[in-house]
């Protein structure tokens, strides 16, 4: 017969059928190579987004199973390489700036000296200006960390520094289940307050507070064992974490009474030298109206208040997480 005949597949018999077969398998040589190749193009991008481990996290590197977002615009905070351009006619910039590659031999007892060092977590807001006329008043400095909560009031992040106080960063969102659900979320929020400080300052400190500080539990409820993380880490990218030795109880609650307050912040037993946690965020009115009676014992006693720097003893609490 000289008509061909179709195999099943459709496909001619004979010199044509050979020749259809050898070119169907070119063009499924050419589909699979392209295909292998988007496949290289997509890990080699996956490869080169995820982010390194950090320096001293090693296995124990503490991370979200969330997707990770893309990667954001470099921060003020991200630059590890120390190279920060300071203030020209900033001299406590050079003492208080973070620098990655700076060694600090770190206080970690108390010098003898009777030295009372106020903190006020949570500012800036109405409270803020209140409490420097009030530490001027007395001829006290204090350390200020800081958020990124109301806007309008950051100004007085430099205005505080600018009458000799020393200011740090504490949260841009204070938001516990944004922070703690992985260090990259811890780090990116402590880059936003950063990049505020900066603005404010001209530069970026080295001293941070944890939220809950470094012994709080509910970091557990996002993710096991990163507090032990973060404190090694965090301590590598060159900054320090400043806890508290001494607490004027106005966390318990807003409008905590007055005489409370007092009490609790000069509960100082034998330290000498007292690192006093206090809030400035907007409800914690009481604590203004406190602070007058709270610098009066103190000084009383001896005490000189100063703000924090890197002569200053560190108060680490123990890491529960």
């Amino acid at each position: 017969m000289s008509e061909r005949r179709a195999d099943r597949r459709g496909t001619p018999r004979g010199r044509d059928g050979h020749v259809a077969r050898v070119a169907a398998a070119a063009l499924v040589a050419v589909l699979v190579l392209g295909v292998c190749a988007g496949v290289a193009v997509a890990v080699s991008a996956s490869f080169s987004a995820a982010p390194p481990a950090s320096g001293n996290g090693g296995d124990r590197e503490v991370v979200s199973d969330k997707a990770q977002p893309e990667e954001p615009e470099a921060s003020a905070a991200d630059d590890d390489s120390g190279e920060q351009q300071l203030p020209s006619d900033d001299e406590r910039a050079a003492d208080l700036a973070l620098d990655p590659n700076r060694q600090t031999d770190w206080l970690d007892h108390s010098n003898g000296e009777k030295t009372l060092y106020l903190t006020f977590d949570d500012g800036p807001s109405a409270n803020t200006e209140k409490v420097l006329d009030i530490l001027d008043q007395y001829g006290a400095k204090a350390t200020f960390f800081v958020t990124g909560h109301e806007p309008e009031y950051r100004p007085m992040i430099a205005e505080a520094y600018r009458r000799g106080n020393t200011i740090g960063m504490h949260s841009y969102t204070h938001d516990y289940a944004t922070i703690y659900q992985s260090e990259d979320a811890f780090f990116g929020d402590l880059s936003q307050v950063a990049d505020v400080v900066k603005e404010q300052i001209g530069y970026v400190p080295y001293l941070t507070r944890f939220p809950g500080g470094v012994s709080n539990t509910v970091s557990e409820s996002y993710c096991p064992g990163i507090m032990t993380a973060l404190a090694s880490d965090l301590q590598a990218k060159g900054y320090q974490y400043y806890d508290w030795n001494v607490s004027s109880s106005d966390a318990s609650g807003n409008h905590v009474p007055v005489d409370t307050i007092v009490q609790s912040s000069c509960a100082y037993g034998s330290f000498t030298n007292v690192i006093l946690l206090c809030h400035d965020s907007g409800a914690k009115t009481t604590t203004v109206e406190a602070l007058p009676q709270i610098i009066e014992y103190y000084q009383s006693q001896g005490f000189v208040c100063k703000a924090i720097d890197r002569s200053t003893v560190v108060v680490h609490h123990h890491i529960n997480n």
